[in-house]
């Protein structure tokens, strides 16, 4: 239809791998560890929770039990439907037709999928061949085309690469730009920003309850930076823009702080398991900082060959030729990839 933007006509539906297979090692989802009986049991709500009425349009018992987990103030969050609307409103809020958004490549095809939406260009900064990165070189962009945005997603997916607090600093401390980092995986590593919002007038922090929560279907994520950006972007979020049933799972999932910090323990002892295992078959892997592991392959379809043997890991394309990201599952699910790996192999060489 001529009527639609020329930008979105460029675009590409997003499709994911929607193909059954009994080991789903390729969407970075966590375990459902914190609501087990939803499928039996159902959804129970506490006496009256009015699903008639529109939702608490500033989620503030949301907020509350955010803070607590990240010990931050309420007022310095915003609740959105998962990262992906959080980094929507930050385009909708500071993009103008035109502008420059910069980010470190490979990184999370949302960033520039949306710089595509919103008429921007997006400059990618090149990786280092082992997929570490140059803060230097990023500094020297910017001084360059002098962005609105900087987007670091840390730790990046999918190459699983960790940023140390103290180069994040010294970029905020050369730049005039918003600064967007994105730690939607930070609860498996180290080095969160939170706690240096009010530090920056351009720091934005981004979360997500997908990965360490497990809660990926609830589409639930959140914003920490310091109050005049928050009020700023509140003026751009949608009205009741987080639905009641998200936010009322949200409240209680936050109270289990020490089952999350269990999960995520847990978590890091599978992922060293893959690291090992991989390496021990001779892939070449990359230090993994996230709830998954990304490696190297040069066996063909290597994505094809294991989904028949029923488990799925996502695969990439062009530079990422390749290169493979696999989710770190449960326990079976793990040693079931690496067996699977090992029968593969002993195909590909006799």
């Amino acid at each position: 239809m001529k009527l639609v933007r020329d930008n979105i006509k460029k675009l590409q539906e997003y499709k994911p791998n929607e193909d059954t297979c009994k080991i789903k090692l390729d969407a970075n989802e966590g375990r459902n560890f914190l609501f087990k009986s939803i499928k039996e049991d159902g959804i129970k709500f506490p006496e009256g929770f009015d699903i008639n009425v529109y939702p608490d349009n500033d989620a503030a018992l949301l907020r509350d039990e955010i803070g607590k987990y990240i010990n931050v103030d309420p007022k310095n969050i915003v609740a959105g439907n998962g990262s992906s609307e959080l980094i929507e409103l930050i385009m909708k809020t500071y993009i103008d037709e035109g502008d420059s958004i910069v980010s470190f490549v490979p990184t999370f095809s949302m960033y520039m999928i949306f710089s595509q939406i919103y008429s921007a260009n997006f400059i990618g900064v090149e990786s280092n061949e082992d997929f570490s990165v140059d803060m230097d070189k990023l500094i020297q962009k910017v001084d360059e085309i002098n962005p609105k945005v900087i987007f670091l997603c840390n730790p990046n997916n999918p190459t699983g690469h960790l940023v140390k607090k103290d180069k994040i600093k010294k970029l905020l401390d050369n730049i005039d730009c918003i600064l967007v980092v994105d730690e939607a995986y930070i609860e498996f590593a180290e080095g969160s920003m939170v706690d240096e919002i009010l530090n920056y007038e351009n720091l934005i922090v981004l979360r997500t309850l997908s990965k360490a929560l497990g809660l990926a279907g609830i589409r639930l994520g959140y914003m920490v930076t310091n109050e005049d950006i928050i009020r700023t972007i509140n003026k751009v979020k949608s009205p009741y823009n987080l639905n009641s049933i998200s936010q009322y799972i949200g409240i209680n999932a936050l109270k289990n702080k020490d089952r999350i910090a269990e999960y995520v323990k847990d978590v890091k002892i599978e992922r060293e398991f893959l690291y090992n295992s991989l390496t021990q078959l001779s892939f070449q892997v990359y230090e993994p900082n996230g709830n998954f592991i990304f490696f190297k392959s040069d066996i063909k379809d290597l994505d094809a060959k294991l989904e028949e043997k029923g488990i799925l890991i996502r695969a990439f394309s062009d530079r990422l030729n390749n290169f493979y990201r696999v989710t770190v599952g449960e326990g079976w699910q793990n040693k079931e990839f690496i067996k699977s790996l090992k029968e593969i192999l002993k195909d590909e060489n006799s």
